[in-house]
């Protein structure tokens, strides 16, 4: 049993307010908070245009796409430039070119790739995979076809010795070279690689020079009336041309434009659809989004699409996102406060008090973007309803104790106010600070990154919400508090008697709503798992942002989502297994560049391709997939890849490792970090191990259920928000905890009966909880005006799993579990030897 239990907290706290009641000292301290205000307001203004929306910066070294991007730029040269793809609405050819000419100079260092230097840069790239000169095509394709109609010819008239070739080609190996009758085809069998039709195709090319063989097979060779059939009505020489290059090395036979042709007709078909024109700039890497909106917004009856396009769109959108939910955050909370206090003065001050810290968190973020920190788009968007909600959390506090020690007839009502008000407000704002702190101290760099943002957050809302508050209260009169209304604002209304039946049926039930509780829980974290969530694009973008509606456009055009993939080794010590994954991909509609293909060619045993995209001792593969980048099929292609154990770069890996990296680190590191922060502090604090244990457990309930409750709403929803709605829940949430347990303390010291006292404790803070919760909540909603998903699911999420924490977790659960552990509730000790008196 606990009893005359006080907290004291160190006096240096209240060296600020020694001088109560001191007008001249508190025009002092206002005169250094506007200044202050003037200050922040400059660089606040400036804080989102600095947000980063690319994943890469926060990738760590040793993930696995970095590492394939790494080899791809130091052994191939690939990857110091994106592409921008621009598809243009125009009647002709020349007038689409000029509309993007005319508008280039918004960007750095761009270059036009056109449907024509398209072609040649492919014609180009073929050439030199395979080792051919471009002279000598136009001289030899006549040549060309006349050997082929030569052999045809020839073959007819000497029908007997194509039966020879048929029957060396496909008999032997049929029957296991049991006869020796040709030793050359033998060696050529033995030399080549490929399926066994394919090898004795091929073998029997080498050995008969002969192309017609590669239309026979096992089933057929012997069929002689179809094959002398065959070669009379045969006249298909562009598809026998594509035959040899698909499986010989090409410089040993005459060369053709059958590629270029190929090149052409995908030409046609890719870039070019009624009056659709499509064109692609290649950019720098790091060009500035801000850059590429403007060229976007220039461009007329345009689409820009592309990773670049997408992060530079949600930039635009996300900074006018920001200004409508910070604008509808205010309007929301000046609502519920006018509904809640009624009361015009104090509704001013807590608004002042909370725009001064927003001020102060996008000032201080500004400055630690002067050292180096990259202000990450989303830690930059939880930003201002934390701070609102936490601030007005603290602010209520102080101002209904200043209100209860107004009509104590209290002379100096204001001091004691904060300090008896002071504890919960810094108990609280420290706890929250260290649980957010956990997410500072974690491997993963995003979550490093989200963390910084959430302390200056914290810190910022807890400052002006004692401070700033303090002076306004200071200054104002007590008689203009209660404006318009002649009386102060209640402490006590209807709420009360609400939360005191729930506490004394939450006592008297407390076994079962504990059962309940329980239960809950456990089926929760069974399905949590089953949560399905994605990484579309469409979540960061609104439905009618320009590169989201060209994207679908995008997809009917070209094959644009790449990968690169790495293996170790020669690209001749792994032949089956490229020749299969090659395969595979070209058979799923994707376009493969690599040894072993071209596009959708394979071509077998061509030393150059070998030599191309074999470097060090690394083979590489470029996967050019049908899918838009950070689509569901490109995302579920790349993460195929991944888990068959290749190395895996680009766009779409780097998406996974980020979110795979982010997810696991955060519910297997970060959380349990985060938990075990708060429970040793509050130990120290409070001198219980079972108090905060309980709090996490209460915390978690509410987290799963928002989590739920979007998954419900959303069906999939995006991979960050289960992650944001426990991070913020599981530090936010220790908020009303504290000023219960503050308030129990307090009740204890002239009661001893523990259950009269939880009541008596929610029944006195609960005009202030629930204040606080429904701002809180309040401030979270107003995420939902926003028009990209994303944030409408947080906003969701966190608002109602406040709600259920504020009007069913503190008013019932809460009383219930420390009704059951009775003088548990404080175990192991009963008063600390530092804290406490």
């Amino acid at each position: 049993m606990v009893t005359n239990v006080k907290l004291v907290f160190p006096q240096y706290f209240l060296l600020y307010i020694k001088s109560r009641n001191n007008v001249k000292n508190g025009l002092v301290s206002l005169v250094l908070w506007l200044l202050l205000i003037m200050i922040l307001l400059h660089f606040a203004i400036k804080t989102p245009s600095l947000f980063t929306y690319s994943d890469s910066p926060f990738l760590s070294s040793s993930v696995q796409s970095v590492r394939a991007d790494k080899i791809v730029t130091n052994y191939f040269h690939i990857g110091n430039v994106d592409n921008l793809y621009i598809i243009i609405n125009s009647s002709s050819y020349n007038q689409a070119l000029q509309e993007i000419y005319s508008n280039l100079y918004l960007l750095n260092n761009a270059t036009v790739i056109t449907p024509n230097d398209y072609v040649s840069m492919l014609k180009t790239e073929y050439l030199s995979y395979l080792g051919l000169n471009e002279k000598n095509f136009s001289s030899t394709i006549s040549q060309l076809y006349e050997n082929l109609t030569r052999l045809k010819l020839y073959l007819i008239s000497n029908f007997q010795y194509f039966e020879y070739q048929l029957n060396i080609t496909f008999g032997l190996p049929l029957h296991n070279f049991t006869s020796n009758i040709c030793p050359t085809y033998k060696e050529n069998f033995d030399k080549v690689n490929g399926s066994l039709l394919e090898k004795a195709r091929y073998a029997g090319y080498l050995t008969f020079k002969d192309p017609f063989l590669f239309y026979f097979g096992f089933n057929n060779y012997t069929n002689y009336t179809l094959a002398l059939k065959f070669l009379i009505q045969f006249n298909n020489y562009t598809s026998l041309i594509e035959r040899i290059l698909k499986t010989q090395n090409i410089t040993s036979v005459n060369e053709s434009n059958v590629i270029f042709n190929n090149i052409t007709t995908a030409f046609n078909s890719s870039f070019h659809k009624g009056t659709l024109w499509l064109f692609i700039i290649n950019v720098p890497s790091n060009e500035s989004l801000t850059n590429i909106n403007q060229f976007t917004e220039s461009l007329r009856n345009a689409y820009v699409i592309g990773h670049l396009a997408y992060y530079a769109q949600s930039a635009y959108y996300t900074q006018s996102n920001v200004e409508i939910i910070d604008i509808t955050t205010i309007i929301l909370v000046m609502i519920l406060l006018i509904l809640l206090v009624r009361s015009i003065v104090p509704i001013l001050i807590l608004i002042s008090s909370a725009g001064t810290s927003l001020l102060l968190a996008y000032g201080l973020m500004y400055m630690e973007t002067l050292l180096g920190y990259k202000i990450y788009y989303i830690s930059g968007l939880v930003a201002p309803p934390i701070v609102f909600g936490l601030n007005i959390d603290y602010g209520i506090l102080l101002i209904y104790r200043y209100f209860e020690e107004i009509n104590k007839n209290n002379l100096d009502a204001l001091l004691y106010a904060l300090k008896n008000s002071i504890k919960g407000i810094l108990l609280s704002g420290i706890s929250i600070t260290i649980g957010f702190s956990s997410f500072i101290l974690s491997p993963s760099a995003l979550l490093q990154n989200i963390g910084i943002a959430l302390v200056t957050s914290s810190i910022s809302a807890l400052i002006p919400a004692v401070f700033f508050t303090y002076t306004l209260l200071l200054l104002i009169p007590q008689r203009y508090l209660s404006f318009p209304r002649r009386k102060l604002p209640s402490i006590t209304d209807i709420r009360q008697r609400y939360l005191y039946k729930l506490s004394n049926f939450a006592v008297r039930h407390n076994k079962l709503l504990v059962i309940l509780m329980l239960v809950s829980i456990v089926i929760f974290i069974f399905y949590f798992p089953s949560i399905h969530t994605n990484v579309n694009i469409d979540e960061i973008l609104p439905p009618h942002a320009n590169s989201l509606v060209g994207t679908k456009v995008l997809n009917q055009l070209y094959n644009y989502s790449i990968d690169y993939i790495i293996l170790y080794g020669s690209p001749k010590a792994n032949y089956t297994l490229i020749y299969n994954l090659t395969k595979t991909l070209i058979d799923q509609g994707n376009l493969v560049y690599g040894p072993l293909s071209l596009g959708s060619q394979i071509i077998v045993n061509n030393s150059n391709l070998y030599d191309h995209f074999h470097q060090g001792n690394y083979t590489l593969l470029i996967i050019y997939l049908k899918y838009p980048v950070f689509s569901n099929g490109a995302i579920n292609l790349t993460n195929w890849l991944i888990s068959k154990g290749f190395l895996v770069g680009g766009d779409n890996a780097q998406r996974i490792d980020i979110v795979n990296n982010t997810v696991s680190t955060y519910f297997s590191y970060t959380l349990p970090l985060t938990i075990i922060l708060i429970v040793i502090y509050l130990f120290m604090i409070l001198g219980s191990i079972l108090l905060p244990l309980r709090l996490s457990l209460t915390v978690g309930l509410s987290s799963l259920l928002g989590a739920f409750t979007v998954a419900l709403v959303y069906n999939s929803p995006y991979w960050l928000s289960p992650l944001v709605i426990f991070a913020l829940l599981f530090s936010l949430g220790i908020d009303y905890d504290m000023f219960i347990i503050i308030r129990l303390f307090d009740e204890m010291k002239n009661d001893d009966d523990i259950n009269s006292a939880i009541v008596r404790s929610v029944e006195n803070t609960g005009l202030v909880v629930t204040t606080c919760g429904l701002i809180l909540a309040g401030a979270f909603f107003s995420l939902m005006v926003a028009n990209m998903r994303f944030l409408q699911e947080i906003g969701l999420g966190v608002g109602v799993s406040i709600l259920f924490d504020t009007f069913v977790v503190r008013p019932i659960l809460v009383p219930a579990i420390i009704s059951i552990l009775k003088k548990y509730n404080f175990w192991p000790f009963k008063a600390r030897k530092f804290l406490y008196t």
